[in-house]
């Protein structure tokens, strides 16, 4: 396998880049992103600015207080919203739903998380196989709403049964990555896995107490789904795919049985990731070899800048 054939490298930018936000992300990823904030544009400009009829969204109080809400037909079309997919049978909601937001908050928190998981992942796993992981999963969490809320008379709109794929995907496929997560207003750095695991708490926590306008059955169906994913549950790698060469790796969660360890002198050493031993070059440059070795079983994100220069180079001359 030649430098060009590496996933993770594909779409690395060459230190020094300079040319704004975009310029660093993967080509979905960046896709996605311009997408869901074009829609929230056009909707906030058609609706508060324009305040054309089909995309208005009214509030009324009523004599005992209560907020009576007229959703848009921009809303009931788009949005997964049960009495019009019954009634029209517009099952493409299932897939516009996830580029809906409730405001910018709403946009900008999952835009972030896209963000910061979601070019690792393609990376990883490649770019068409992202997009059936990302838009699958927005379609699974969906379902698994519908399938045990009691009222459906409230459309749902956001991308974050789409991310928590995209999250759990990340947290199993790099379980020891650490993270810095916000409890609070108190930063906390955890490894992926420990953070994936208290989120799909919380989450199936708050789905029991119910209440609130935040889908967290779409959120557990998301996590289940990327979860689902990297250990293969119904094919569903081969349903999706991933990078050649780069099956995604599935050993976490799994700690029933002691990790090996190699006997050296008086201590013991984690034997758990060291790279494989190789009895040929892949690219025939010894010193790429180890550094491309080193991307794939500790990350990207170990690598100096002197490594990616010279991946750079190496780059350059072929």
């Amino acid at each position: 396998m030649g430098l060009q054939d590496r996933d993770y490298y594909r779409y690395q930018e060459s230190p020094g880049t300079r040319g704004g936000f975009l310029v660093g992300l993967t080509p979905v990823v960046k896709w996605v992103l311009i997408i869901n904030v074009a829609v929230f544009v056009v909707q906030y400009f058609c609706d508060k600015v324009f305040q054309i009829p089909f995309f208005v969204t009214t509030y009324s109080r009523k004599m005992n207080g209560e907020v009576s809400v007229h959703y848009s037909e921009y809303e009931m079309i788009f949005a997964l919203y049960v009495p019009y997919l019954k009634t029209y049978y517009l099952f493409s909601q299932y897939l516009t739903y996830q580029f809906l937001h409730g405001g910018f908050t709403h946009l900008l928190f999952n835009m972030l998380a896209l963000y910061m998981f979601g070019r690792y992942i393609e990376r990883q796993i490649g770019s068409l196989p992202f997009l059936k992981l990302y838009l699958l999963g927005g379609i699974f969490a969906g379902i698994c709403h519908l399938l045990f809320i009691h009222s459906y008379d409230t459309p749902m709109v956001g991308a974050s049964g789409a991310l928590c794929a995209v999250l759990a995907a990340f947290a199993v496929m790099n379980p020891n990555t650490k993270l810095m997560v916000f409890l609070g207003f108190i930063p906390v750095i955890m490894k992926a896995r420990t953070m994936i695991l208290l989120y799909a708490g919380f989450t199936l926590l708050m789905a029991i107490k119910g209440g609130g306008n935040v889908a967290h059955l779409a959120h557990l169906g998301g996590l289940l789904f990327g979860f689902m994913y990297v250990k293969n549950f119904l094919w569903l790698r081969k349903i999706i795919g991933y990078a050649p060469g780069d099956v995604p790796r599935d050993d976490s969660f799994g700690r029933f049985k002691e990790r090996a360890k190699v006997y050296r002198g008086e201590s013991y050493e984690e034997a758990s990731f060291r790279p494989s031993e190789k009895t040929e070059s892949a690219t025939g440059d010894p010193k790429l070899d180890e550094i491309l070795e080193r991307m794939r079983v500790y990350g990207m994100h170990t690598l100096s800048d002197e490594d990616w220069r010279y991946i750079q180079k190496k780059r350059e001359e072929r």
